[in-house]
Formats: C-alpha cells, sequence, structure tokens
C-alpha cells in the first residue's frame, strides 16, 4: 500500500469519528436531495480558485471554479459538514507525508447566520443540517492558511535526512509540543501551531538516532508562518547499508558447479566459526528535554479543553432540518446574562413548540440544566414564550422532583429544562434550579432559505 492511500485511509477513518458526533442527532428519512453552492473566500474576501472543500457524511469533494465557486449535488437531508481534506501532494505535487490540511476553516456563513468551527484541524469541520429538497445558494466558505513551522533536516556533512522518523520539540507561544516526524524526500517536516494569539518567540528541536538539533529562537507572528528552518544535526550520516545479498548469491561456487554440471559435489558444509550474526538493534530514542520558554503562557488548560469541545459546546449553531432554526448552546452566569447574550447575537432563549422539537435538542445537546425562553411574568399562569410565540406544547415535569421550593407559584416565573428527559420547570429566584443552572439555549428564526455573497 502506498503513502497516499494510507493518507485517504487516515482521512477518511477522521471523518468517520468526527461524524460519529451525529449519532445522536435524529435524521428524518431521506427524500429529496438537496443543493449547496457558494464561494470559497479568504479572509480579506478575496475568492479563492482551484481549492477543494469536503461533504462528510457523503465523501463529496468540490474544488472551486475560477470564480472561488463551488457545488455540491444530491446531497441528503439531515446533517452534513464542510470540512477540508489533508494534503495529497506537498511542494511542487511532490507526494508528501503530511496527513493534516494546510488550511482551516474559519467560518461559514449561511444568510443572516454565521457558523464556526468547533474542532481543530485535521478532522475539525463545520455542521448544518439541511431539508428535504432545499437549496442553500451564495454560501461564504471563509478559509485561512494554518500557522506553521516547516524545518528541513540536514546531517553535520551536509546530507539531507530523507524520509526519515524523528522525534521532535516545539517550546513557545506559551506552552510546548512534543512527538514524533517524518522527513518527506527533502528532507522536510512541517509542525502545524494553534496558537491565535500574538506574536511568539519559538525554538524547535529534534532527535534522530542518538544525533540531534536545536535552533535558535525565532519570532513568529500570529497565524503566520516559518517556512525556512533548517537543523544541522550534530553527527554526519551513517554509511549506507549493504545491498541485500540474492539467495542465488549466497552459494558457493562448488554448489554453483555442480547444479550446472549435474554431478556429486557435495554441497558447502559450514564450518565451526560460521555463525549467524544477529540483526542489529535499533536504540530507543532517547528523552526529550523540555526547555522553559520565554514567552508569557497564553494558552490555558481551560482554553485547550475548550478546542477538544464538540461545535455545539462552542461557538457554533447547528440548524435544525425540520424547521431551519438555528441553535446553540452557551453557558451563562444567570438567566439575565443569558437574555443579554441571546439579544447580543440577534437571537432569543429557545422556544419548543412541539415533541419533536425537544427530542431533536436532547439528541443534541444532550440532557443538562438549560434556561429556555418560557415565561409568566406578564400575566400569572399564561405561559408564553420570550419571541412571542404561543404555548403550544408543553413537557413540565412532576412538581415534586426537585427538592421543595418556599417560593409560592406566583414567584416562578421562568423555566428551565432540566437533566429528566428534558422536563421542564417552573423556577423563581431563590430556588435551588435557579442558582445552579449555568446554561442556556439560544434560537434563530429560519436560516435554510436565506442567501449570502461574496466580493471579488
Amino acid at each position: 500500500m502506498n503513502r497516499l492511500s494510507l493518507i485517504h485511509i487516515i482521512y477518511f477513518i477522521g471523518i468517520a469519528v468526527a461524524f460519529s458526533l451525529f449519532a445522536l442527532v435524529p435524521c428524518i428519512a431521506q427524500a429529496e436531495a438537496a443543493t449547496l453552492s457558494g464561494v470559497v473566500l479568504d479572509t480579506e474576501r478575496k475568492r479563492i480558485a482551484g481549492f477543494t472543500i469536503n461533504l462528510s457524511p457523503v465523501f463529496q469533494m468540490s474544488k472551486t471554479d475560477e470564480n472561488g465557486v463551488f457545488t455540491f449535488t444530491d446531497v441528503p437531508a439531515g446533517p452534513v459538514q464542510i470540512m477540508i481534506p489533508p494534503q495529497q501532494f506537498g511542494e511542487n505535487e511532490k507526494p508528501s507525508f503530511n496527513l493534516e490540511p494546510d488550511d482551516e476553516l474559519v467560518s461559514i456563513k449561511i444568510g443572516g447566520i454565521t457558523l464556526y468551527q468547533g474542532m481543530r484541524p485535521p478532522f475539525g469541520g463545520i455542521r448544518f443540517a439541511v431539508k428535504p429538497g432545499g437549496d442553500f445558494k451564495n454560501i461564504e466558505v471563509t478559509v485561512r492558511p494554518r500557522m506553521r513551522i516547516r524545518a528541513r533536516v540536514v546531517f553535520k556533512d551536509g546530507k539531507l535526512l530523507t524520509n526519515a522518523s524523528i522525534s521532535q520539540v516545539i517550546q513557545g507561544g506559551g506552552g510546548s509540543s512534543s512527538g514524533g516526524a517524518t522527513t518527506d524526500s527533502e528532507g522536510y517536516f512541517v509542525h502545524y501551531l494553534d496558537n491565535d494569539g500574538d506574536a511568539a518567540f519559538y525554538t524547535v528541536s529534534v532527535r534522530y538516532k542518538g544525533l540531534s538539533a536545536k535552533s535558535e529562537q525565532f519570532e513568529l507572528e500570529a497565524g503566520g508562518r516559518h517556512d525556512d528552518l533548517v537543523l544541522t544535526l550534530d553527527g554526519v550520516a551513517p554509511p549506507a547499508a549493504p545491498p541485500k545479498q540474492s539467495e542465488s548469491s549466497k552459494e558457493s561456487l562448488p554448489n554453483l558447479l555442480r547444479k550446472l554440471t549435474g554431478g556429486s559435489t557435495p554441497p558447502d558444509k559450514p564450518t565451526s566459526t560460521q555463525t549467524k550474526r544477529p540483526a542489529p538493534t535499533i536504540q530507543g530514542q532517547p528523552r526529550v528535554e523540555v526547555e522553559q520558554g520565554q514567552v508569557k503562557p497564553r494558552v490555558t488548560n481551560a482554553a485547550r479543553a475548550q478546542q477538544r469541545r464538540p461545535p455545539w459546546e462552542q461557538d457554533a449553531w447547528a440548524v435544525n432540518p425540520a424547521n431551519g432554526h438555528a441553535y446553540r448552546k452557551i453557558r451563562c452566569r444567570s438567566l439575565e446574562d443569558a437574555k443579554d447574550r441571546a439579544a447580543a447575537e440577534g437571537a432569543y432563549l429557545v422556544a419548543i413548540n412541539d415533541e419533536a422539537e425537544q427530542k431533536w435538542l436532547l439528541g443534541l445537546f444532550g440532557n443538562h440544566l438549560y434556561w429556555i425562553g418560557l415565561s409568566d411574568a406578564e400575566k400569572d399562569g399564561e405561559w408564553v414564550w420570550q419571541n412571542g410565540e404561543p404555548l403550544t406544547y408543553t413537557n413540565w415535569g412532576a412538581k415534586h422532583s426537585f427538592p421543595r421550593s418556599t417560593l409560592s407559584p406566583e414567584d416562578k416565573d421562568s423555566a428551565v429544562m432540566t437533566f429528566i428527559n428534558g422536563q421542564w420547570h417552573a423556577v423563581g429566584p431563590g430556588d435551588l434550579l435557579w442558582r445552579t443552572t449555568k446554561m442556556a439555549i439560544l434560537e434563530k428564526g429560519d436560516v435554510s432559505n436565506n442567501s449570502a455573497s461574496g466580493e471579488e
């Protein structure tokens, strides 16, 4: 199996793993297929020609034309995800061992709503859902080059270290990372960085079979690239291994003569001094020492955890294929904080209008405590949704599912959705659920038939 085939296999496995996050999302039966079309833009809103994006789980690839336009056809209804596939070729279209994409998604804009990537590359993507027969036009897909360090490894005598496995340590930008890498046919390897903050100083160290090299400290701008780094190992290239001896060449002249003449020359007998030499063992790579960086740490553990969260726990919106509405799960300090954040984004606390919508929300966001947009503050006993919709469906839980409240029913003018089958409970200031509910679900109106436009 060649390396490019391996790249494809790993890529599709990665897509399958990423898309397994959709397993809890109820999918509607496949009906009329949908069409998705739009443009790929850079961060300066210029169209990009010849850029490839992937749509999963249908595994469609679309390459933009000279105007930066892409099209996906015959898209089944339900959740989909747009991703950037890994590189298939490196510099000058030569085969590359790099299994990661060289660019990353910034956002996808569909009409008045913008969706953001929730997972870092290589398997991060932006997901949404389509209606049966929906037609998503003029989608804007914004991409940018990934921040990276590209280094070339050479021996002390100037020879290139090609097609070899090395250990590497990247120090700087508020932390360090270590692991393995493989140099290509020209001695290069690439390391991608997740630091999108301020400029920082970095050093790069590598080890190969007891030899090591370390770079001088260099500065890298946020979102920038350092592609001309050369790392010189503190030793010369090992001698080339002797060519493998063929089976026929192992036989002595007497044996060959016997075969050729049909004679009875006895075969060679091994002498007492002939012993089988054990195969050489490869010494394990020594432990890599990490030096303390000189840059003030900026990437916190919380930030790294945020990067690992699925899209619906970050800034991404998910579109319900049944109604075209967009939903997002947020963390908040209080009910008022949740309302303020919803208003700032042109949204409102979720209004749940039927059982199907309730189940879709639970399948997507899971069973937790959430603020929802239900209130009877205007008139006691008349519950209405924050967006003005009437109450057409309810999922109230038993009154004593939680510790009894000291508040009277008149004082409970807000509602939460609980972790017990998504049941709703009326709450007021001072209740246990009032104090402990720190998440909310936001909703925006129908976005599925809106359009967006890109600029040249």
